[in-house]
């Protein structure tokens, strides 16, 4: 496994397959690399395929000093891309908080200069989710913890599988809900802590002139697919597909030759 070390010592981990233009997958809340295994497989053949966990998450260091804000998470990712590919531009494709994270990455001057295209899944400028407010709030309040199994495979499963995916994929499931429970409680609640309180780039979105592809399940309950609709007329030079039918927040799973071929085509129109 991969790994490469940030100036201030923390160690990163990050899968890396195939050769040429830069497609590099960056994962949501409690989530890491894995979710993006099988892209990596799957775009290597034509491209240069990078998923990386973020500070905090999967197989990177979790150091308890750090804040998890999503404005340090992009200087981090960025200063990770720097080690591993030097200068080299990227489409930089962000899932639900790895969305967020993006968004914040394209809308800072000093980040965006690296990306040549976008690929925003399931996310939002800012989270207008009541349900998950309340799910920060109860994290905070000790009343629920990202530990506790029963937790994670009732509600966290819930939000990001419709009822199909969590019939027919099992094996997916209990693998995403093991992942799941390896994180810690500081990281996830200082994570929701800064969607909630201190992430917004609504303002921002002009500023993205890239290429921008924005994908979002019709079902979606973690992010409403709302979200991208309103997001793709502020942006400029994107395209919005809303994946159907009954799709929910883990496109990638729910419906992957659809995604896939969304991706396809996308990536095919920048290179």
């Amino acid at each position: 496994m991969p790994f490469t070390t940030l100036d201030k010592g923390y160690k990163i981990h990050y899968l890396d397959k195939g050769t040429g233009k830069n497609i590099v997958f960056i994962h949501g809340f409690l989530g890491c690399s894995w979710l993006f295994e099988a892209q990596v497989d799957y775009f290597s053949k034509s491209y240069r395929a990078i998923a990386i966990d973020h500070l905090g998450h999967g197989e990177s260091d979790k150091p308890e000093s750090e804040k998890y804000d999503l404005k340090d998470l992009a200087q981090y990712l960025d200063e990770t891309l720097s080690k591993i590919i030097g200068d080299e531009k990227i489409v930089l494709v962000g899932h639900s908080m790895g969305g967020m994270i993006a968004l914040t990455y394209a809308t800072n001057p000093n980040l965006s200069k690296r990306l040549e295209g976008l690929i925003l899944m399931g996310t939002a400028p800012k989270l207008n989710n009541p349900g998950l407010v309340k799910y920060i709030e109860e994290l905070r309040a000790g009343t629920m913890s990202i530990n506790d199994r029963e937790t994670i495979e009732t509600i966290f499963v819930g939000l990001c599988f419709q009822r199909k995916a969590r019939k027919e994929q099992t094996e997916l499931i209990k693998e995403f809900v093991d992942r799941t429970l390896d994180n810690k409680d500081y990281v996830g609640l200082r994570t929701m802590e800064s969607i909630v309180g201190n992430y917004n780039v609504e303002d921002k979105l002009g500023a993205i002139e890239v290429p921008t592809l924005i994908l979002t399940g019709d079902k979606d309950l973690f992010i409403l697919p709302e979200e991208s609709l309103t997001m793709s007329k502020k942006i400029t030079n994107s395209k919005v597909v809303v994946l159907t039918p009954k799709i929910g927040h883990m496109i990638q799973y729910e419906t992957t030759e659809d995604y896939t071929r969304a991706v396809e085509d996308f990536l095919k129109t920048i290179f």
